[in-house]
């Protein structure tokens, strides 16, 4: 990716990580909470049921390309493309490498942010194994790496410029996590497992430093949802949560989404709270061979 201007921000960040984990209902979901324990007890029941990477899945497809458009009020802010790269060991398991850049548009006052992010989600389960990114910031660009060692329940966390760390951090691990990019995918997989059934729960989340939750649920009803990606609407899965932590600008609390209401589970729409307003997240841009959106009627 080209190194436009910008800087490295965990506070100009927030409107487009934000977007890296509700693009998924685009990605999202609930207002009364269950126990973590029911995010491991989906996982198990991902392992059980073998919900691994196969030709199959109607899910997990590499090479696909999913590029979403945030706009605010009457500005468009930028993007965030995800790519699901394929499969490669990570930390002794089978993993999905996944991808995400984000670039905000040029001219936008008080948001200058591009960023390329990258996971390695558990081919079975999803849960974040390691993750890192990299933020422009200035001339330099900011490296941050997080590994997750659920056996000895730490989370190791550093940041450094240039080959240089600046900054690191070894964090408890109460309970196995995902992550933005994972998230993406993880709450396709639980939307796919429900099979239209209305389901509530509670995903923990990491985001920088921060170990908390996105409340969801899922499958609320089907209704038409407009996307800039088609000229018609597509059916969709309306899906609605709260966000149990605070970025800058006020992303917190409520928020809305849109999936597909079909086997590939793509995410529409997202509807979400800051400071002084909403963003608004749509699908612009799909490559999915073979994939017909399903048509309102």
């Amino acid at each position: 990716m080209s190194k436009p201007p910008g800087r490295h921000s965990t506070n100009r960040v927030w409107i487009f990580s934000s977007v890296l984990f509700l693009p998924c209902i685009s990605l999202l979901v609930l207002r009364s909470v269950v126990a973590f324990s029911f995010f491991n007890g989906i996982n198990k029941s991902f392992s059980d049921q073998k919900w691994q990477a196969a030709g199959g899945d109607s899910i997990m497809q590499p090479g696909e390309v999913v590029v979403f458009e945030a706009s605010y009020l009457f500005f468009k802010l930028g993007t965030v493309r995800f790519e699901l790269l394929g499969k490669q060991e990570c930390r002794g398991a089978q993993a999905y490498r996944i991808q995400a850049l984000i670039d905000s548009y040029s001219g936008i006052p008080f948001v200058n942010l591009h960023a390329i992010y990258e996971t390695c989600a558990d081919a079975r389960t999803l849960i974040c194994l390691a993750t890192s990114n990299d933020q422009e910031a200035g001339d330099d660009w900011v490296h941050t790496n997080y590994v997750f060692d659920y056996a000895a329940k730490t989370l190791e966390w550093d940041q450094s410029v240039k080959g240089v760390i600046t900054k690191k951090v070894d964090l408890p691990l109460d309970t196995t996590y995902t992550d933005g990019l994972g998230f993406f995918y993880y709450v396709r997989k639980v939307c796919a497992r429900a099979d239209g059934r209305t389901m509530r729960l509670a995903i923990p989340i990491v985001s920088d430093t921060v170990r908390s939750s996105v409340q969801l649920t899922i499958n609320e009803g089907q209704e038409p949802c407009d996307v800039t990606a088609f000229d018609f609407p597509v059916e969709a899965e309306r899906m609605s949560g709260h966000i149990n932590f605070e970025g800058t600008f006020g992303v917190t609390g409520d928020f809305v989404g849109w999936i597909s209401a079909d086997s590939a589970e793509v995410p529409l729409r997202a509807d979400l709270k800051v400071l002084l307003g909403s963003v608004v997240v749509k699908l612009k841009e799909i490559e999915r061979p073979g994939w017909i959106p399903p048509r309102a009627d």
